[in-house]
C-alpha cells in the first residue's frame, strides 16, 4: 500500500513539472527583473544608536516584478540588529523603477569601531505577458528553465548585505574646574574660571563651545567673557577653556550653582549638548564702619588738645583681622593729629571696639563743622590681602581764641583793666566811708 502512495505522488510531481514547463513558458533571460538595494542612508552609526535607515530598492532588470520581499537576517545578531519587522514587502516594482523603504536599526552600547553587515535575502515574482496564452504570468524569480534538462528548476535565492560603519561617539566631560584667585569674595573683578574639557569618547568632537549662564550678582568681566569657542578635541585629548566673571559687591557669601552648557558635533555633524552645573564658592569678607565717635573734651575750641574715640564695627560676614584706624590728612585740615593711627585688633562679625587718636585744634579754627577723613583697615583670612574702607566724621569747633594762648575764650568776670572799673571802686569806697562816719556820729 505504501509503495502505491509513493508511486502516485511521483506521478503527480512529474505532471506538475510538465504543466509548469508547457503551460508557463520560461521568461526570456533578457526580460527578467533584477531587484537590488542601491542606496542606504545613513551608513554611519554610533554605539547606542537606534536609527531609522532608509533603503532605496530598485528593479534594475528589464521585466516587471510583483510581491517583492526583503528579509533581513539580523534578528539574533549582536552588536547591530533590527528593531521591529525584519521583512519588507513591496507589492509591485516595474522595470527601472525604485522605491524607498524604512527599517529601524539598533547598535548596542559599547560596540567597538568597525564595519557590521546585515544579510538580506530577496524574493519576488516575475510578471510578464505571454502573447501565446494571451494573459499575464507570474513565476518565482529563482525559477529557471533549462532546455537540456527538459524542464525548470528553482535556483538559490538572491542575497546581499547592507553594511554599517560603527564609529564611536565623542563624549565630552569636565575633568577640572578651578578659579583664579582661589578665594572669591563679593566685589571680586576678573575672576578666571579655568575648566578642562576632556574627550573620553572614541571619535573627534568638533565645533566645541562652552557658555556660562551668569546668575544674579555675577556678570561677564567683559563682552563675550562667559563664552568660549574651543574648536576640535580629538578622542582621548583634553583642552582648557577659560571664562571670566565679575562678582557684585553686594552678593551674599555662599555656594552658587551656575549653569554651564557645552555644545559640540561629531564628524557626521550630529549635535550634542552637555548641561552641567558648576559650583562657585563666594567666600565672606569683613566690612568695617564707624559705629560711633566722640571727643574729649566734648566741646572743641580753637587751640584745644583733645582725644578722639572712634568705635569701629565689623558688619561683614567674616572676622576682620588686625583692624586699625588711620587719619587721612587733607590740605585744609584744622586738626593736627599727634597720634595718626591706632590698632584695634581682631573683630568678629557684629562686634565693635574703639580706636583712640590724639590731636590739637588749630588756633585759627573758627566756629564751624569740619569733616575729618578716616581709613578703616583690616585683613580677612590668609591670602585675602587688606581691605580698606574710607569714612568721614564731623568735628565741630564751638569758639575762637582771644589770644595765642591755649585757653579757650569763655564769658568771665571783667578784667581789672576794663573801662569804668576805677569809678566803681571809688563809689564803693565813698559808700563805705559814709556809712562809717554816720555810725560814729550816732555813737556820740
Amino acid at each position: 500500500m505504501q509503495k502505491n502512495i509513493l508511486g502516485i505522488a511521483a506521478i503527480c510531481v512529474c505532471i506538475f513539472a510538465f504543466f509548469v514547463v508547457v503551460a508557463m513558458p520560461p521568461v526570456n533571460a533578457a526580460a527578467r527583473s533584477s531587484i537590488v538595494i542601491t542606496d542606504v542612508l545613513p551608513t554611519t552609526l554610533h554605539p547606542g544608536d537606534t536609527r531609522d535607515v532608509i533603503l532605496t530598492v530598485k528593479n534594475s532588470g528589464a521585466g516587471d516584478a510583483r510581491d517583492v520581499r526583503l528579509a533581513f537576517q539580523a534578528e539574533d545578531k549582536k552588536n547591530v540588529s533590527l528593531i521591529g519587522a525584519t521583512e519588507v514587502q513591496i507589492p509591485a516594482l516595474n522595470a527601472g523603477r525604485e522605491k524607498k523603504v524604512t527599517i529601524t536599526v539598533h547598535v548596542d552600547e559599547g560596540v567597538p569601531n568597525g564595519v557590521y553587515a546585515i544579510p538580506v535575502k530577496y524574493s519576488w515574482n516575475e510578471y510578464y505577458f505571454n502573447p501565446e496564452l494571451g494573459y499575464f504570468i507570474t513565476i518565482p524569480n529563482n525559477f529557471f528553465y533549462h532546455p537540456d534538462a527538459g524542464g525548470g528548476f528553482l535556483g538559490n535565492p538572491v542575497t546581499s548585505d547592507i553594511a554599517f560603519t560603527v564609529r564611536g561617539s565623542p563624549i565630552l566631560t569636565l575633568v577640572d574646574v578651578h578659579t583664579e584667585p582661589e578665594y572669591i569674595r563679593p566685589g571680586s573683578k576678573g575672576v578666571k574660571i579655568a575648566m578642562t574639557i576632556a574627550n573620553t569618547g572614541e571619535a573627534t568632537a568638533k565645533e566645541v563651545e562652552a557658555e556660562l549662564a551668569c546668575n544674579e550678582g555675577m556678570t561677564p568681566s567683559k563682552s563675550g567673557a562667559t563664552h568660549v569657542y574651543v574648536g576640535g578635541i580629538n578622542a582621548g585629548k583634553a583642552i582648557s577653556a577659560p571664562l571670566y566673571v565679575n562678582i557684585a559687591a553686594d552678593v551674599a557669601a555662599g555656594v552658587y550653582n551656575i549653569p554651564l552648557v557645552i555644545t559640540y558635533k561629531d564628524t557626521g555633524n550630529r549635535e550634542y549638548v552637555l548641561n552641567k552645573s558648576m559650583k562657585l564658592v563666594v567666600e565672606g569678607k569683613p566690612e568695617l564702619d564707624i559705629y560711633s565717635y566722640y571727643t574729649d573734651p566734648t566741646n572743641l575750641s580753637a587751640g584745644d588738645s583733645a582725644v578722639l574715640h572712634v568705635k569701629v564695627r565689623n558688619v561683614g560676614s567674616e572676622q576682620a583681622e588686625s583692624v586699625s584706624v588711620r587719619v587721612t590728612e587733607a590740605a585744609d585740615t584744622h586738626f593736627n593729629f599727634s597720634t595718626k593711627s591706632d590698632h584695634v585688633g581682631n573683630l568678629k562679625v557684629n562686634t565693635a571696639d574703639t580706636a583712640v587718636l590724639k590731636f590739637k585744634v588749630d588756633a585759627n579754627a573758627t566756629n564751624n563743622v569740619y569733616p575729618q577723613g578716616l581709613e578703616l583697615i583690616c585683613r580677612g583670612d590668609p591670602g585675602s590681602g587688606n581691605y580698606t574702607f574710607n569714612d568721614k566724621i564731623q568735628l565741630e569747633v564751638f569758639s575762637v581764641m582771644s589770644n595765642t594762648s591755649n585757653m579757650s575764650v569763655t564769658p568771665e568776670a571783667p578784667s581789672p583793666t576794663a573801662p569804668g572799673f576805677d569809678a566803681l571802686l571809688a563809689f564803693i569806697a565813698l559808700f563805705v566811708i559814709s556809712v562809717f562816719l554816720l555810725c560814729r556820729k550816732r555813737e556820740k
